[in-house]
């Protein structure tokens, strides 16, 4: 049989919800939910069986490192980025330290999922079709107008799913509207033979794969840093590598309350609400404020006559936005920490 194994890939900086994510601790790290466990711990405990590989850039080793002990989870193997390069690299590097036969499920740590029964049926169904030899995504059915997803056509039924029959990686605001009927979102997880993903680098980005395997090193216990060299990979999303190229696509539609939590009105969507539709947390005082997120860590913060709005202090600084306007939070966040 072959060896299910979870790759859980954590990278990225976080700066969609700044200031309660940060580069030092990104959104998987963070406590977004009161009384739940991080985004991290949550995916780490998604699946059962073979212990997983965690893939993670060099400053938050030891956050994964701790989350692991927290949770008594042994990993197969940490594979360390000296800096990150989007999916395709670290996907990459995964597969070079698999068994070809060995069926990856490849998850982002920073996803939300709250159906973890009915989404662990979806991944059975998609290690049938992995071990034929398919690239497996798995499709969600759009909400919203989303330009930062990409969108799935489902082709030819294809066991408990379909082939894709076209992928689009994110449209322009143009294009969304005439995908939102008869497509699906690409939720970014994949679940796929680790022979299967280096014979499609090797058709779709040789110089990408050649590139990761130069810079494997020896592992030292559960440990393998990537050498220097893997900073010159070229940086780019597994979606644009293969996703957009390969032959071998299929999908999964799932239902499992998948959310990605991309922004302070995503987040706002699992959390609790009081009489107002206010999200609150910490030394919060309100008056006259309805459907709004507010969160205090280190001081009182009092807001009036407001709605729609997210207020957010923390240490790292004070956020104020519409929370129509949450998707320019990484705009704002990347002038916060580079002030001129």
């Amino acid at each position: 049989m072959s060896v299910i194994r979870p790759v859980i890939l954590s990278g990225g900086s976080g700066t969609r919800l700044w200031p309660l994510s940060t580069p030092s601790r990104p959104k998987q790290f963070a406590d977004l939910i009161p009384g739940g466990p991080t985004l991290f711990e949550a995916t780490l405990k998604r699946l059962e069986g073979d212990a997983p590989i965690v893939v993670t850039g060099a400053d938050h080793l030891g956050l994964v490192e701790e989350s692991l002990a927290k949770l008594g989870k042994t990993p197969h193997l940490v594979v360390v980025e000296p800096a990150g390069r989007n999916t395709a690299p670290a996907v990459a590097a995964a597969a070079l330290v698999s068994a070809p036969d060995d069926v990856l499920v490849i998850l982002p740590a920073d996803h939300l999922i709250e159906d973890v029964t009915g989404f662990r049926a979806a991944v059975n169904s998609a290690v049938d079709l992995a071990v034929l030899g398919h690239v497996v995504t798995f499709g969600v059915r759009p909400t919203r107008p989303e330009t930062g997803y990409g969108y799935l056509q489902a082709g030819e039924p294809l066991g408990a799913g379909h082939r894709v029959l076209r992928f689009q990686e994110k449209p322009t605001a143009e294009e969304v509207g005439g995908l939102m009927a008869g497509h699906l979102w690409n939720s970014g997880m994949f679940v796929i033979r680790a022979g299967t993903i280096v014979d499609e680098m090797t058709t779709h980005c040789p110089d990408l794969l050649e590139g990761v395997r130069s810079a494997l090193g020896s592992v030292d216990e559960h440990l393998l840093r990537l050498a220097q060299s893997f900073t010159t990979v070229t940086p780019i999303s597994f979606d644009h590598a293969v996703m957009e190229k390969t032959e071998r696509a299929a999908m999964i539609p799932i239902d499992v309350g998948w959310d990605d939590i991309g922004s302070f009105a995503s987040l706002m969507g699992h959390l609790p609400l009081d009489a107002e539709g206010n999200a609150v947390s910490g030394p919060v005082i309100l008056d006259d404020v309805t459907g709004s997120l507010v969160h205090a860590s280190d001081r009182r913060v009092v807001v009036s006559g407001a709605s729609d709005l997210v207020v957010v202090e923390t240490s790292e600084g004070v956020l104020v936005v519409p929370l129509s306007q949450a998707q320019r939070v990484r705009t704002l966040a990347e002038r916060a920490q580079n002030p001129r």
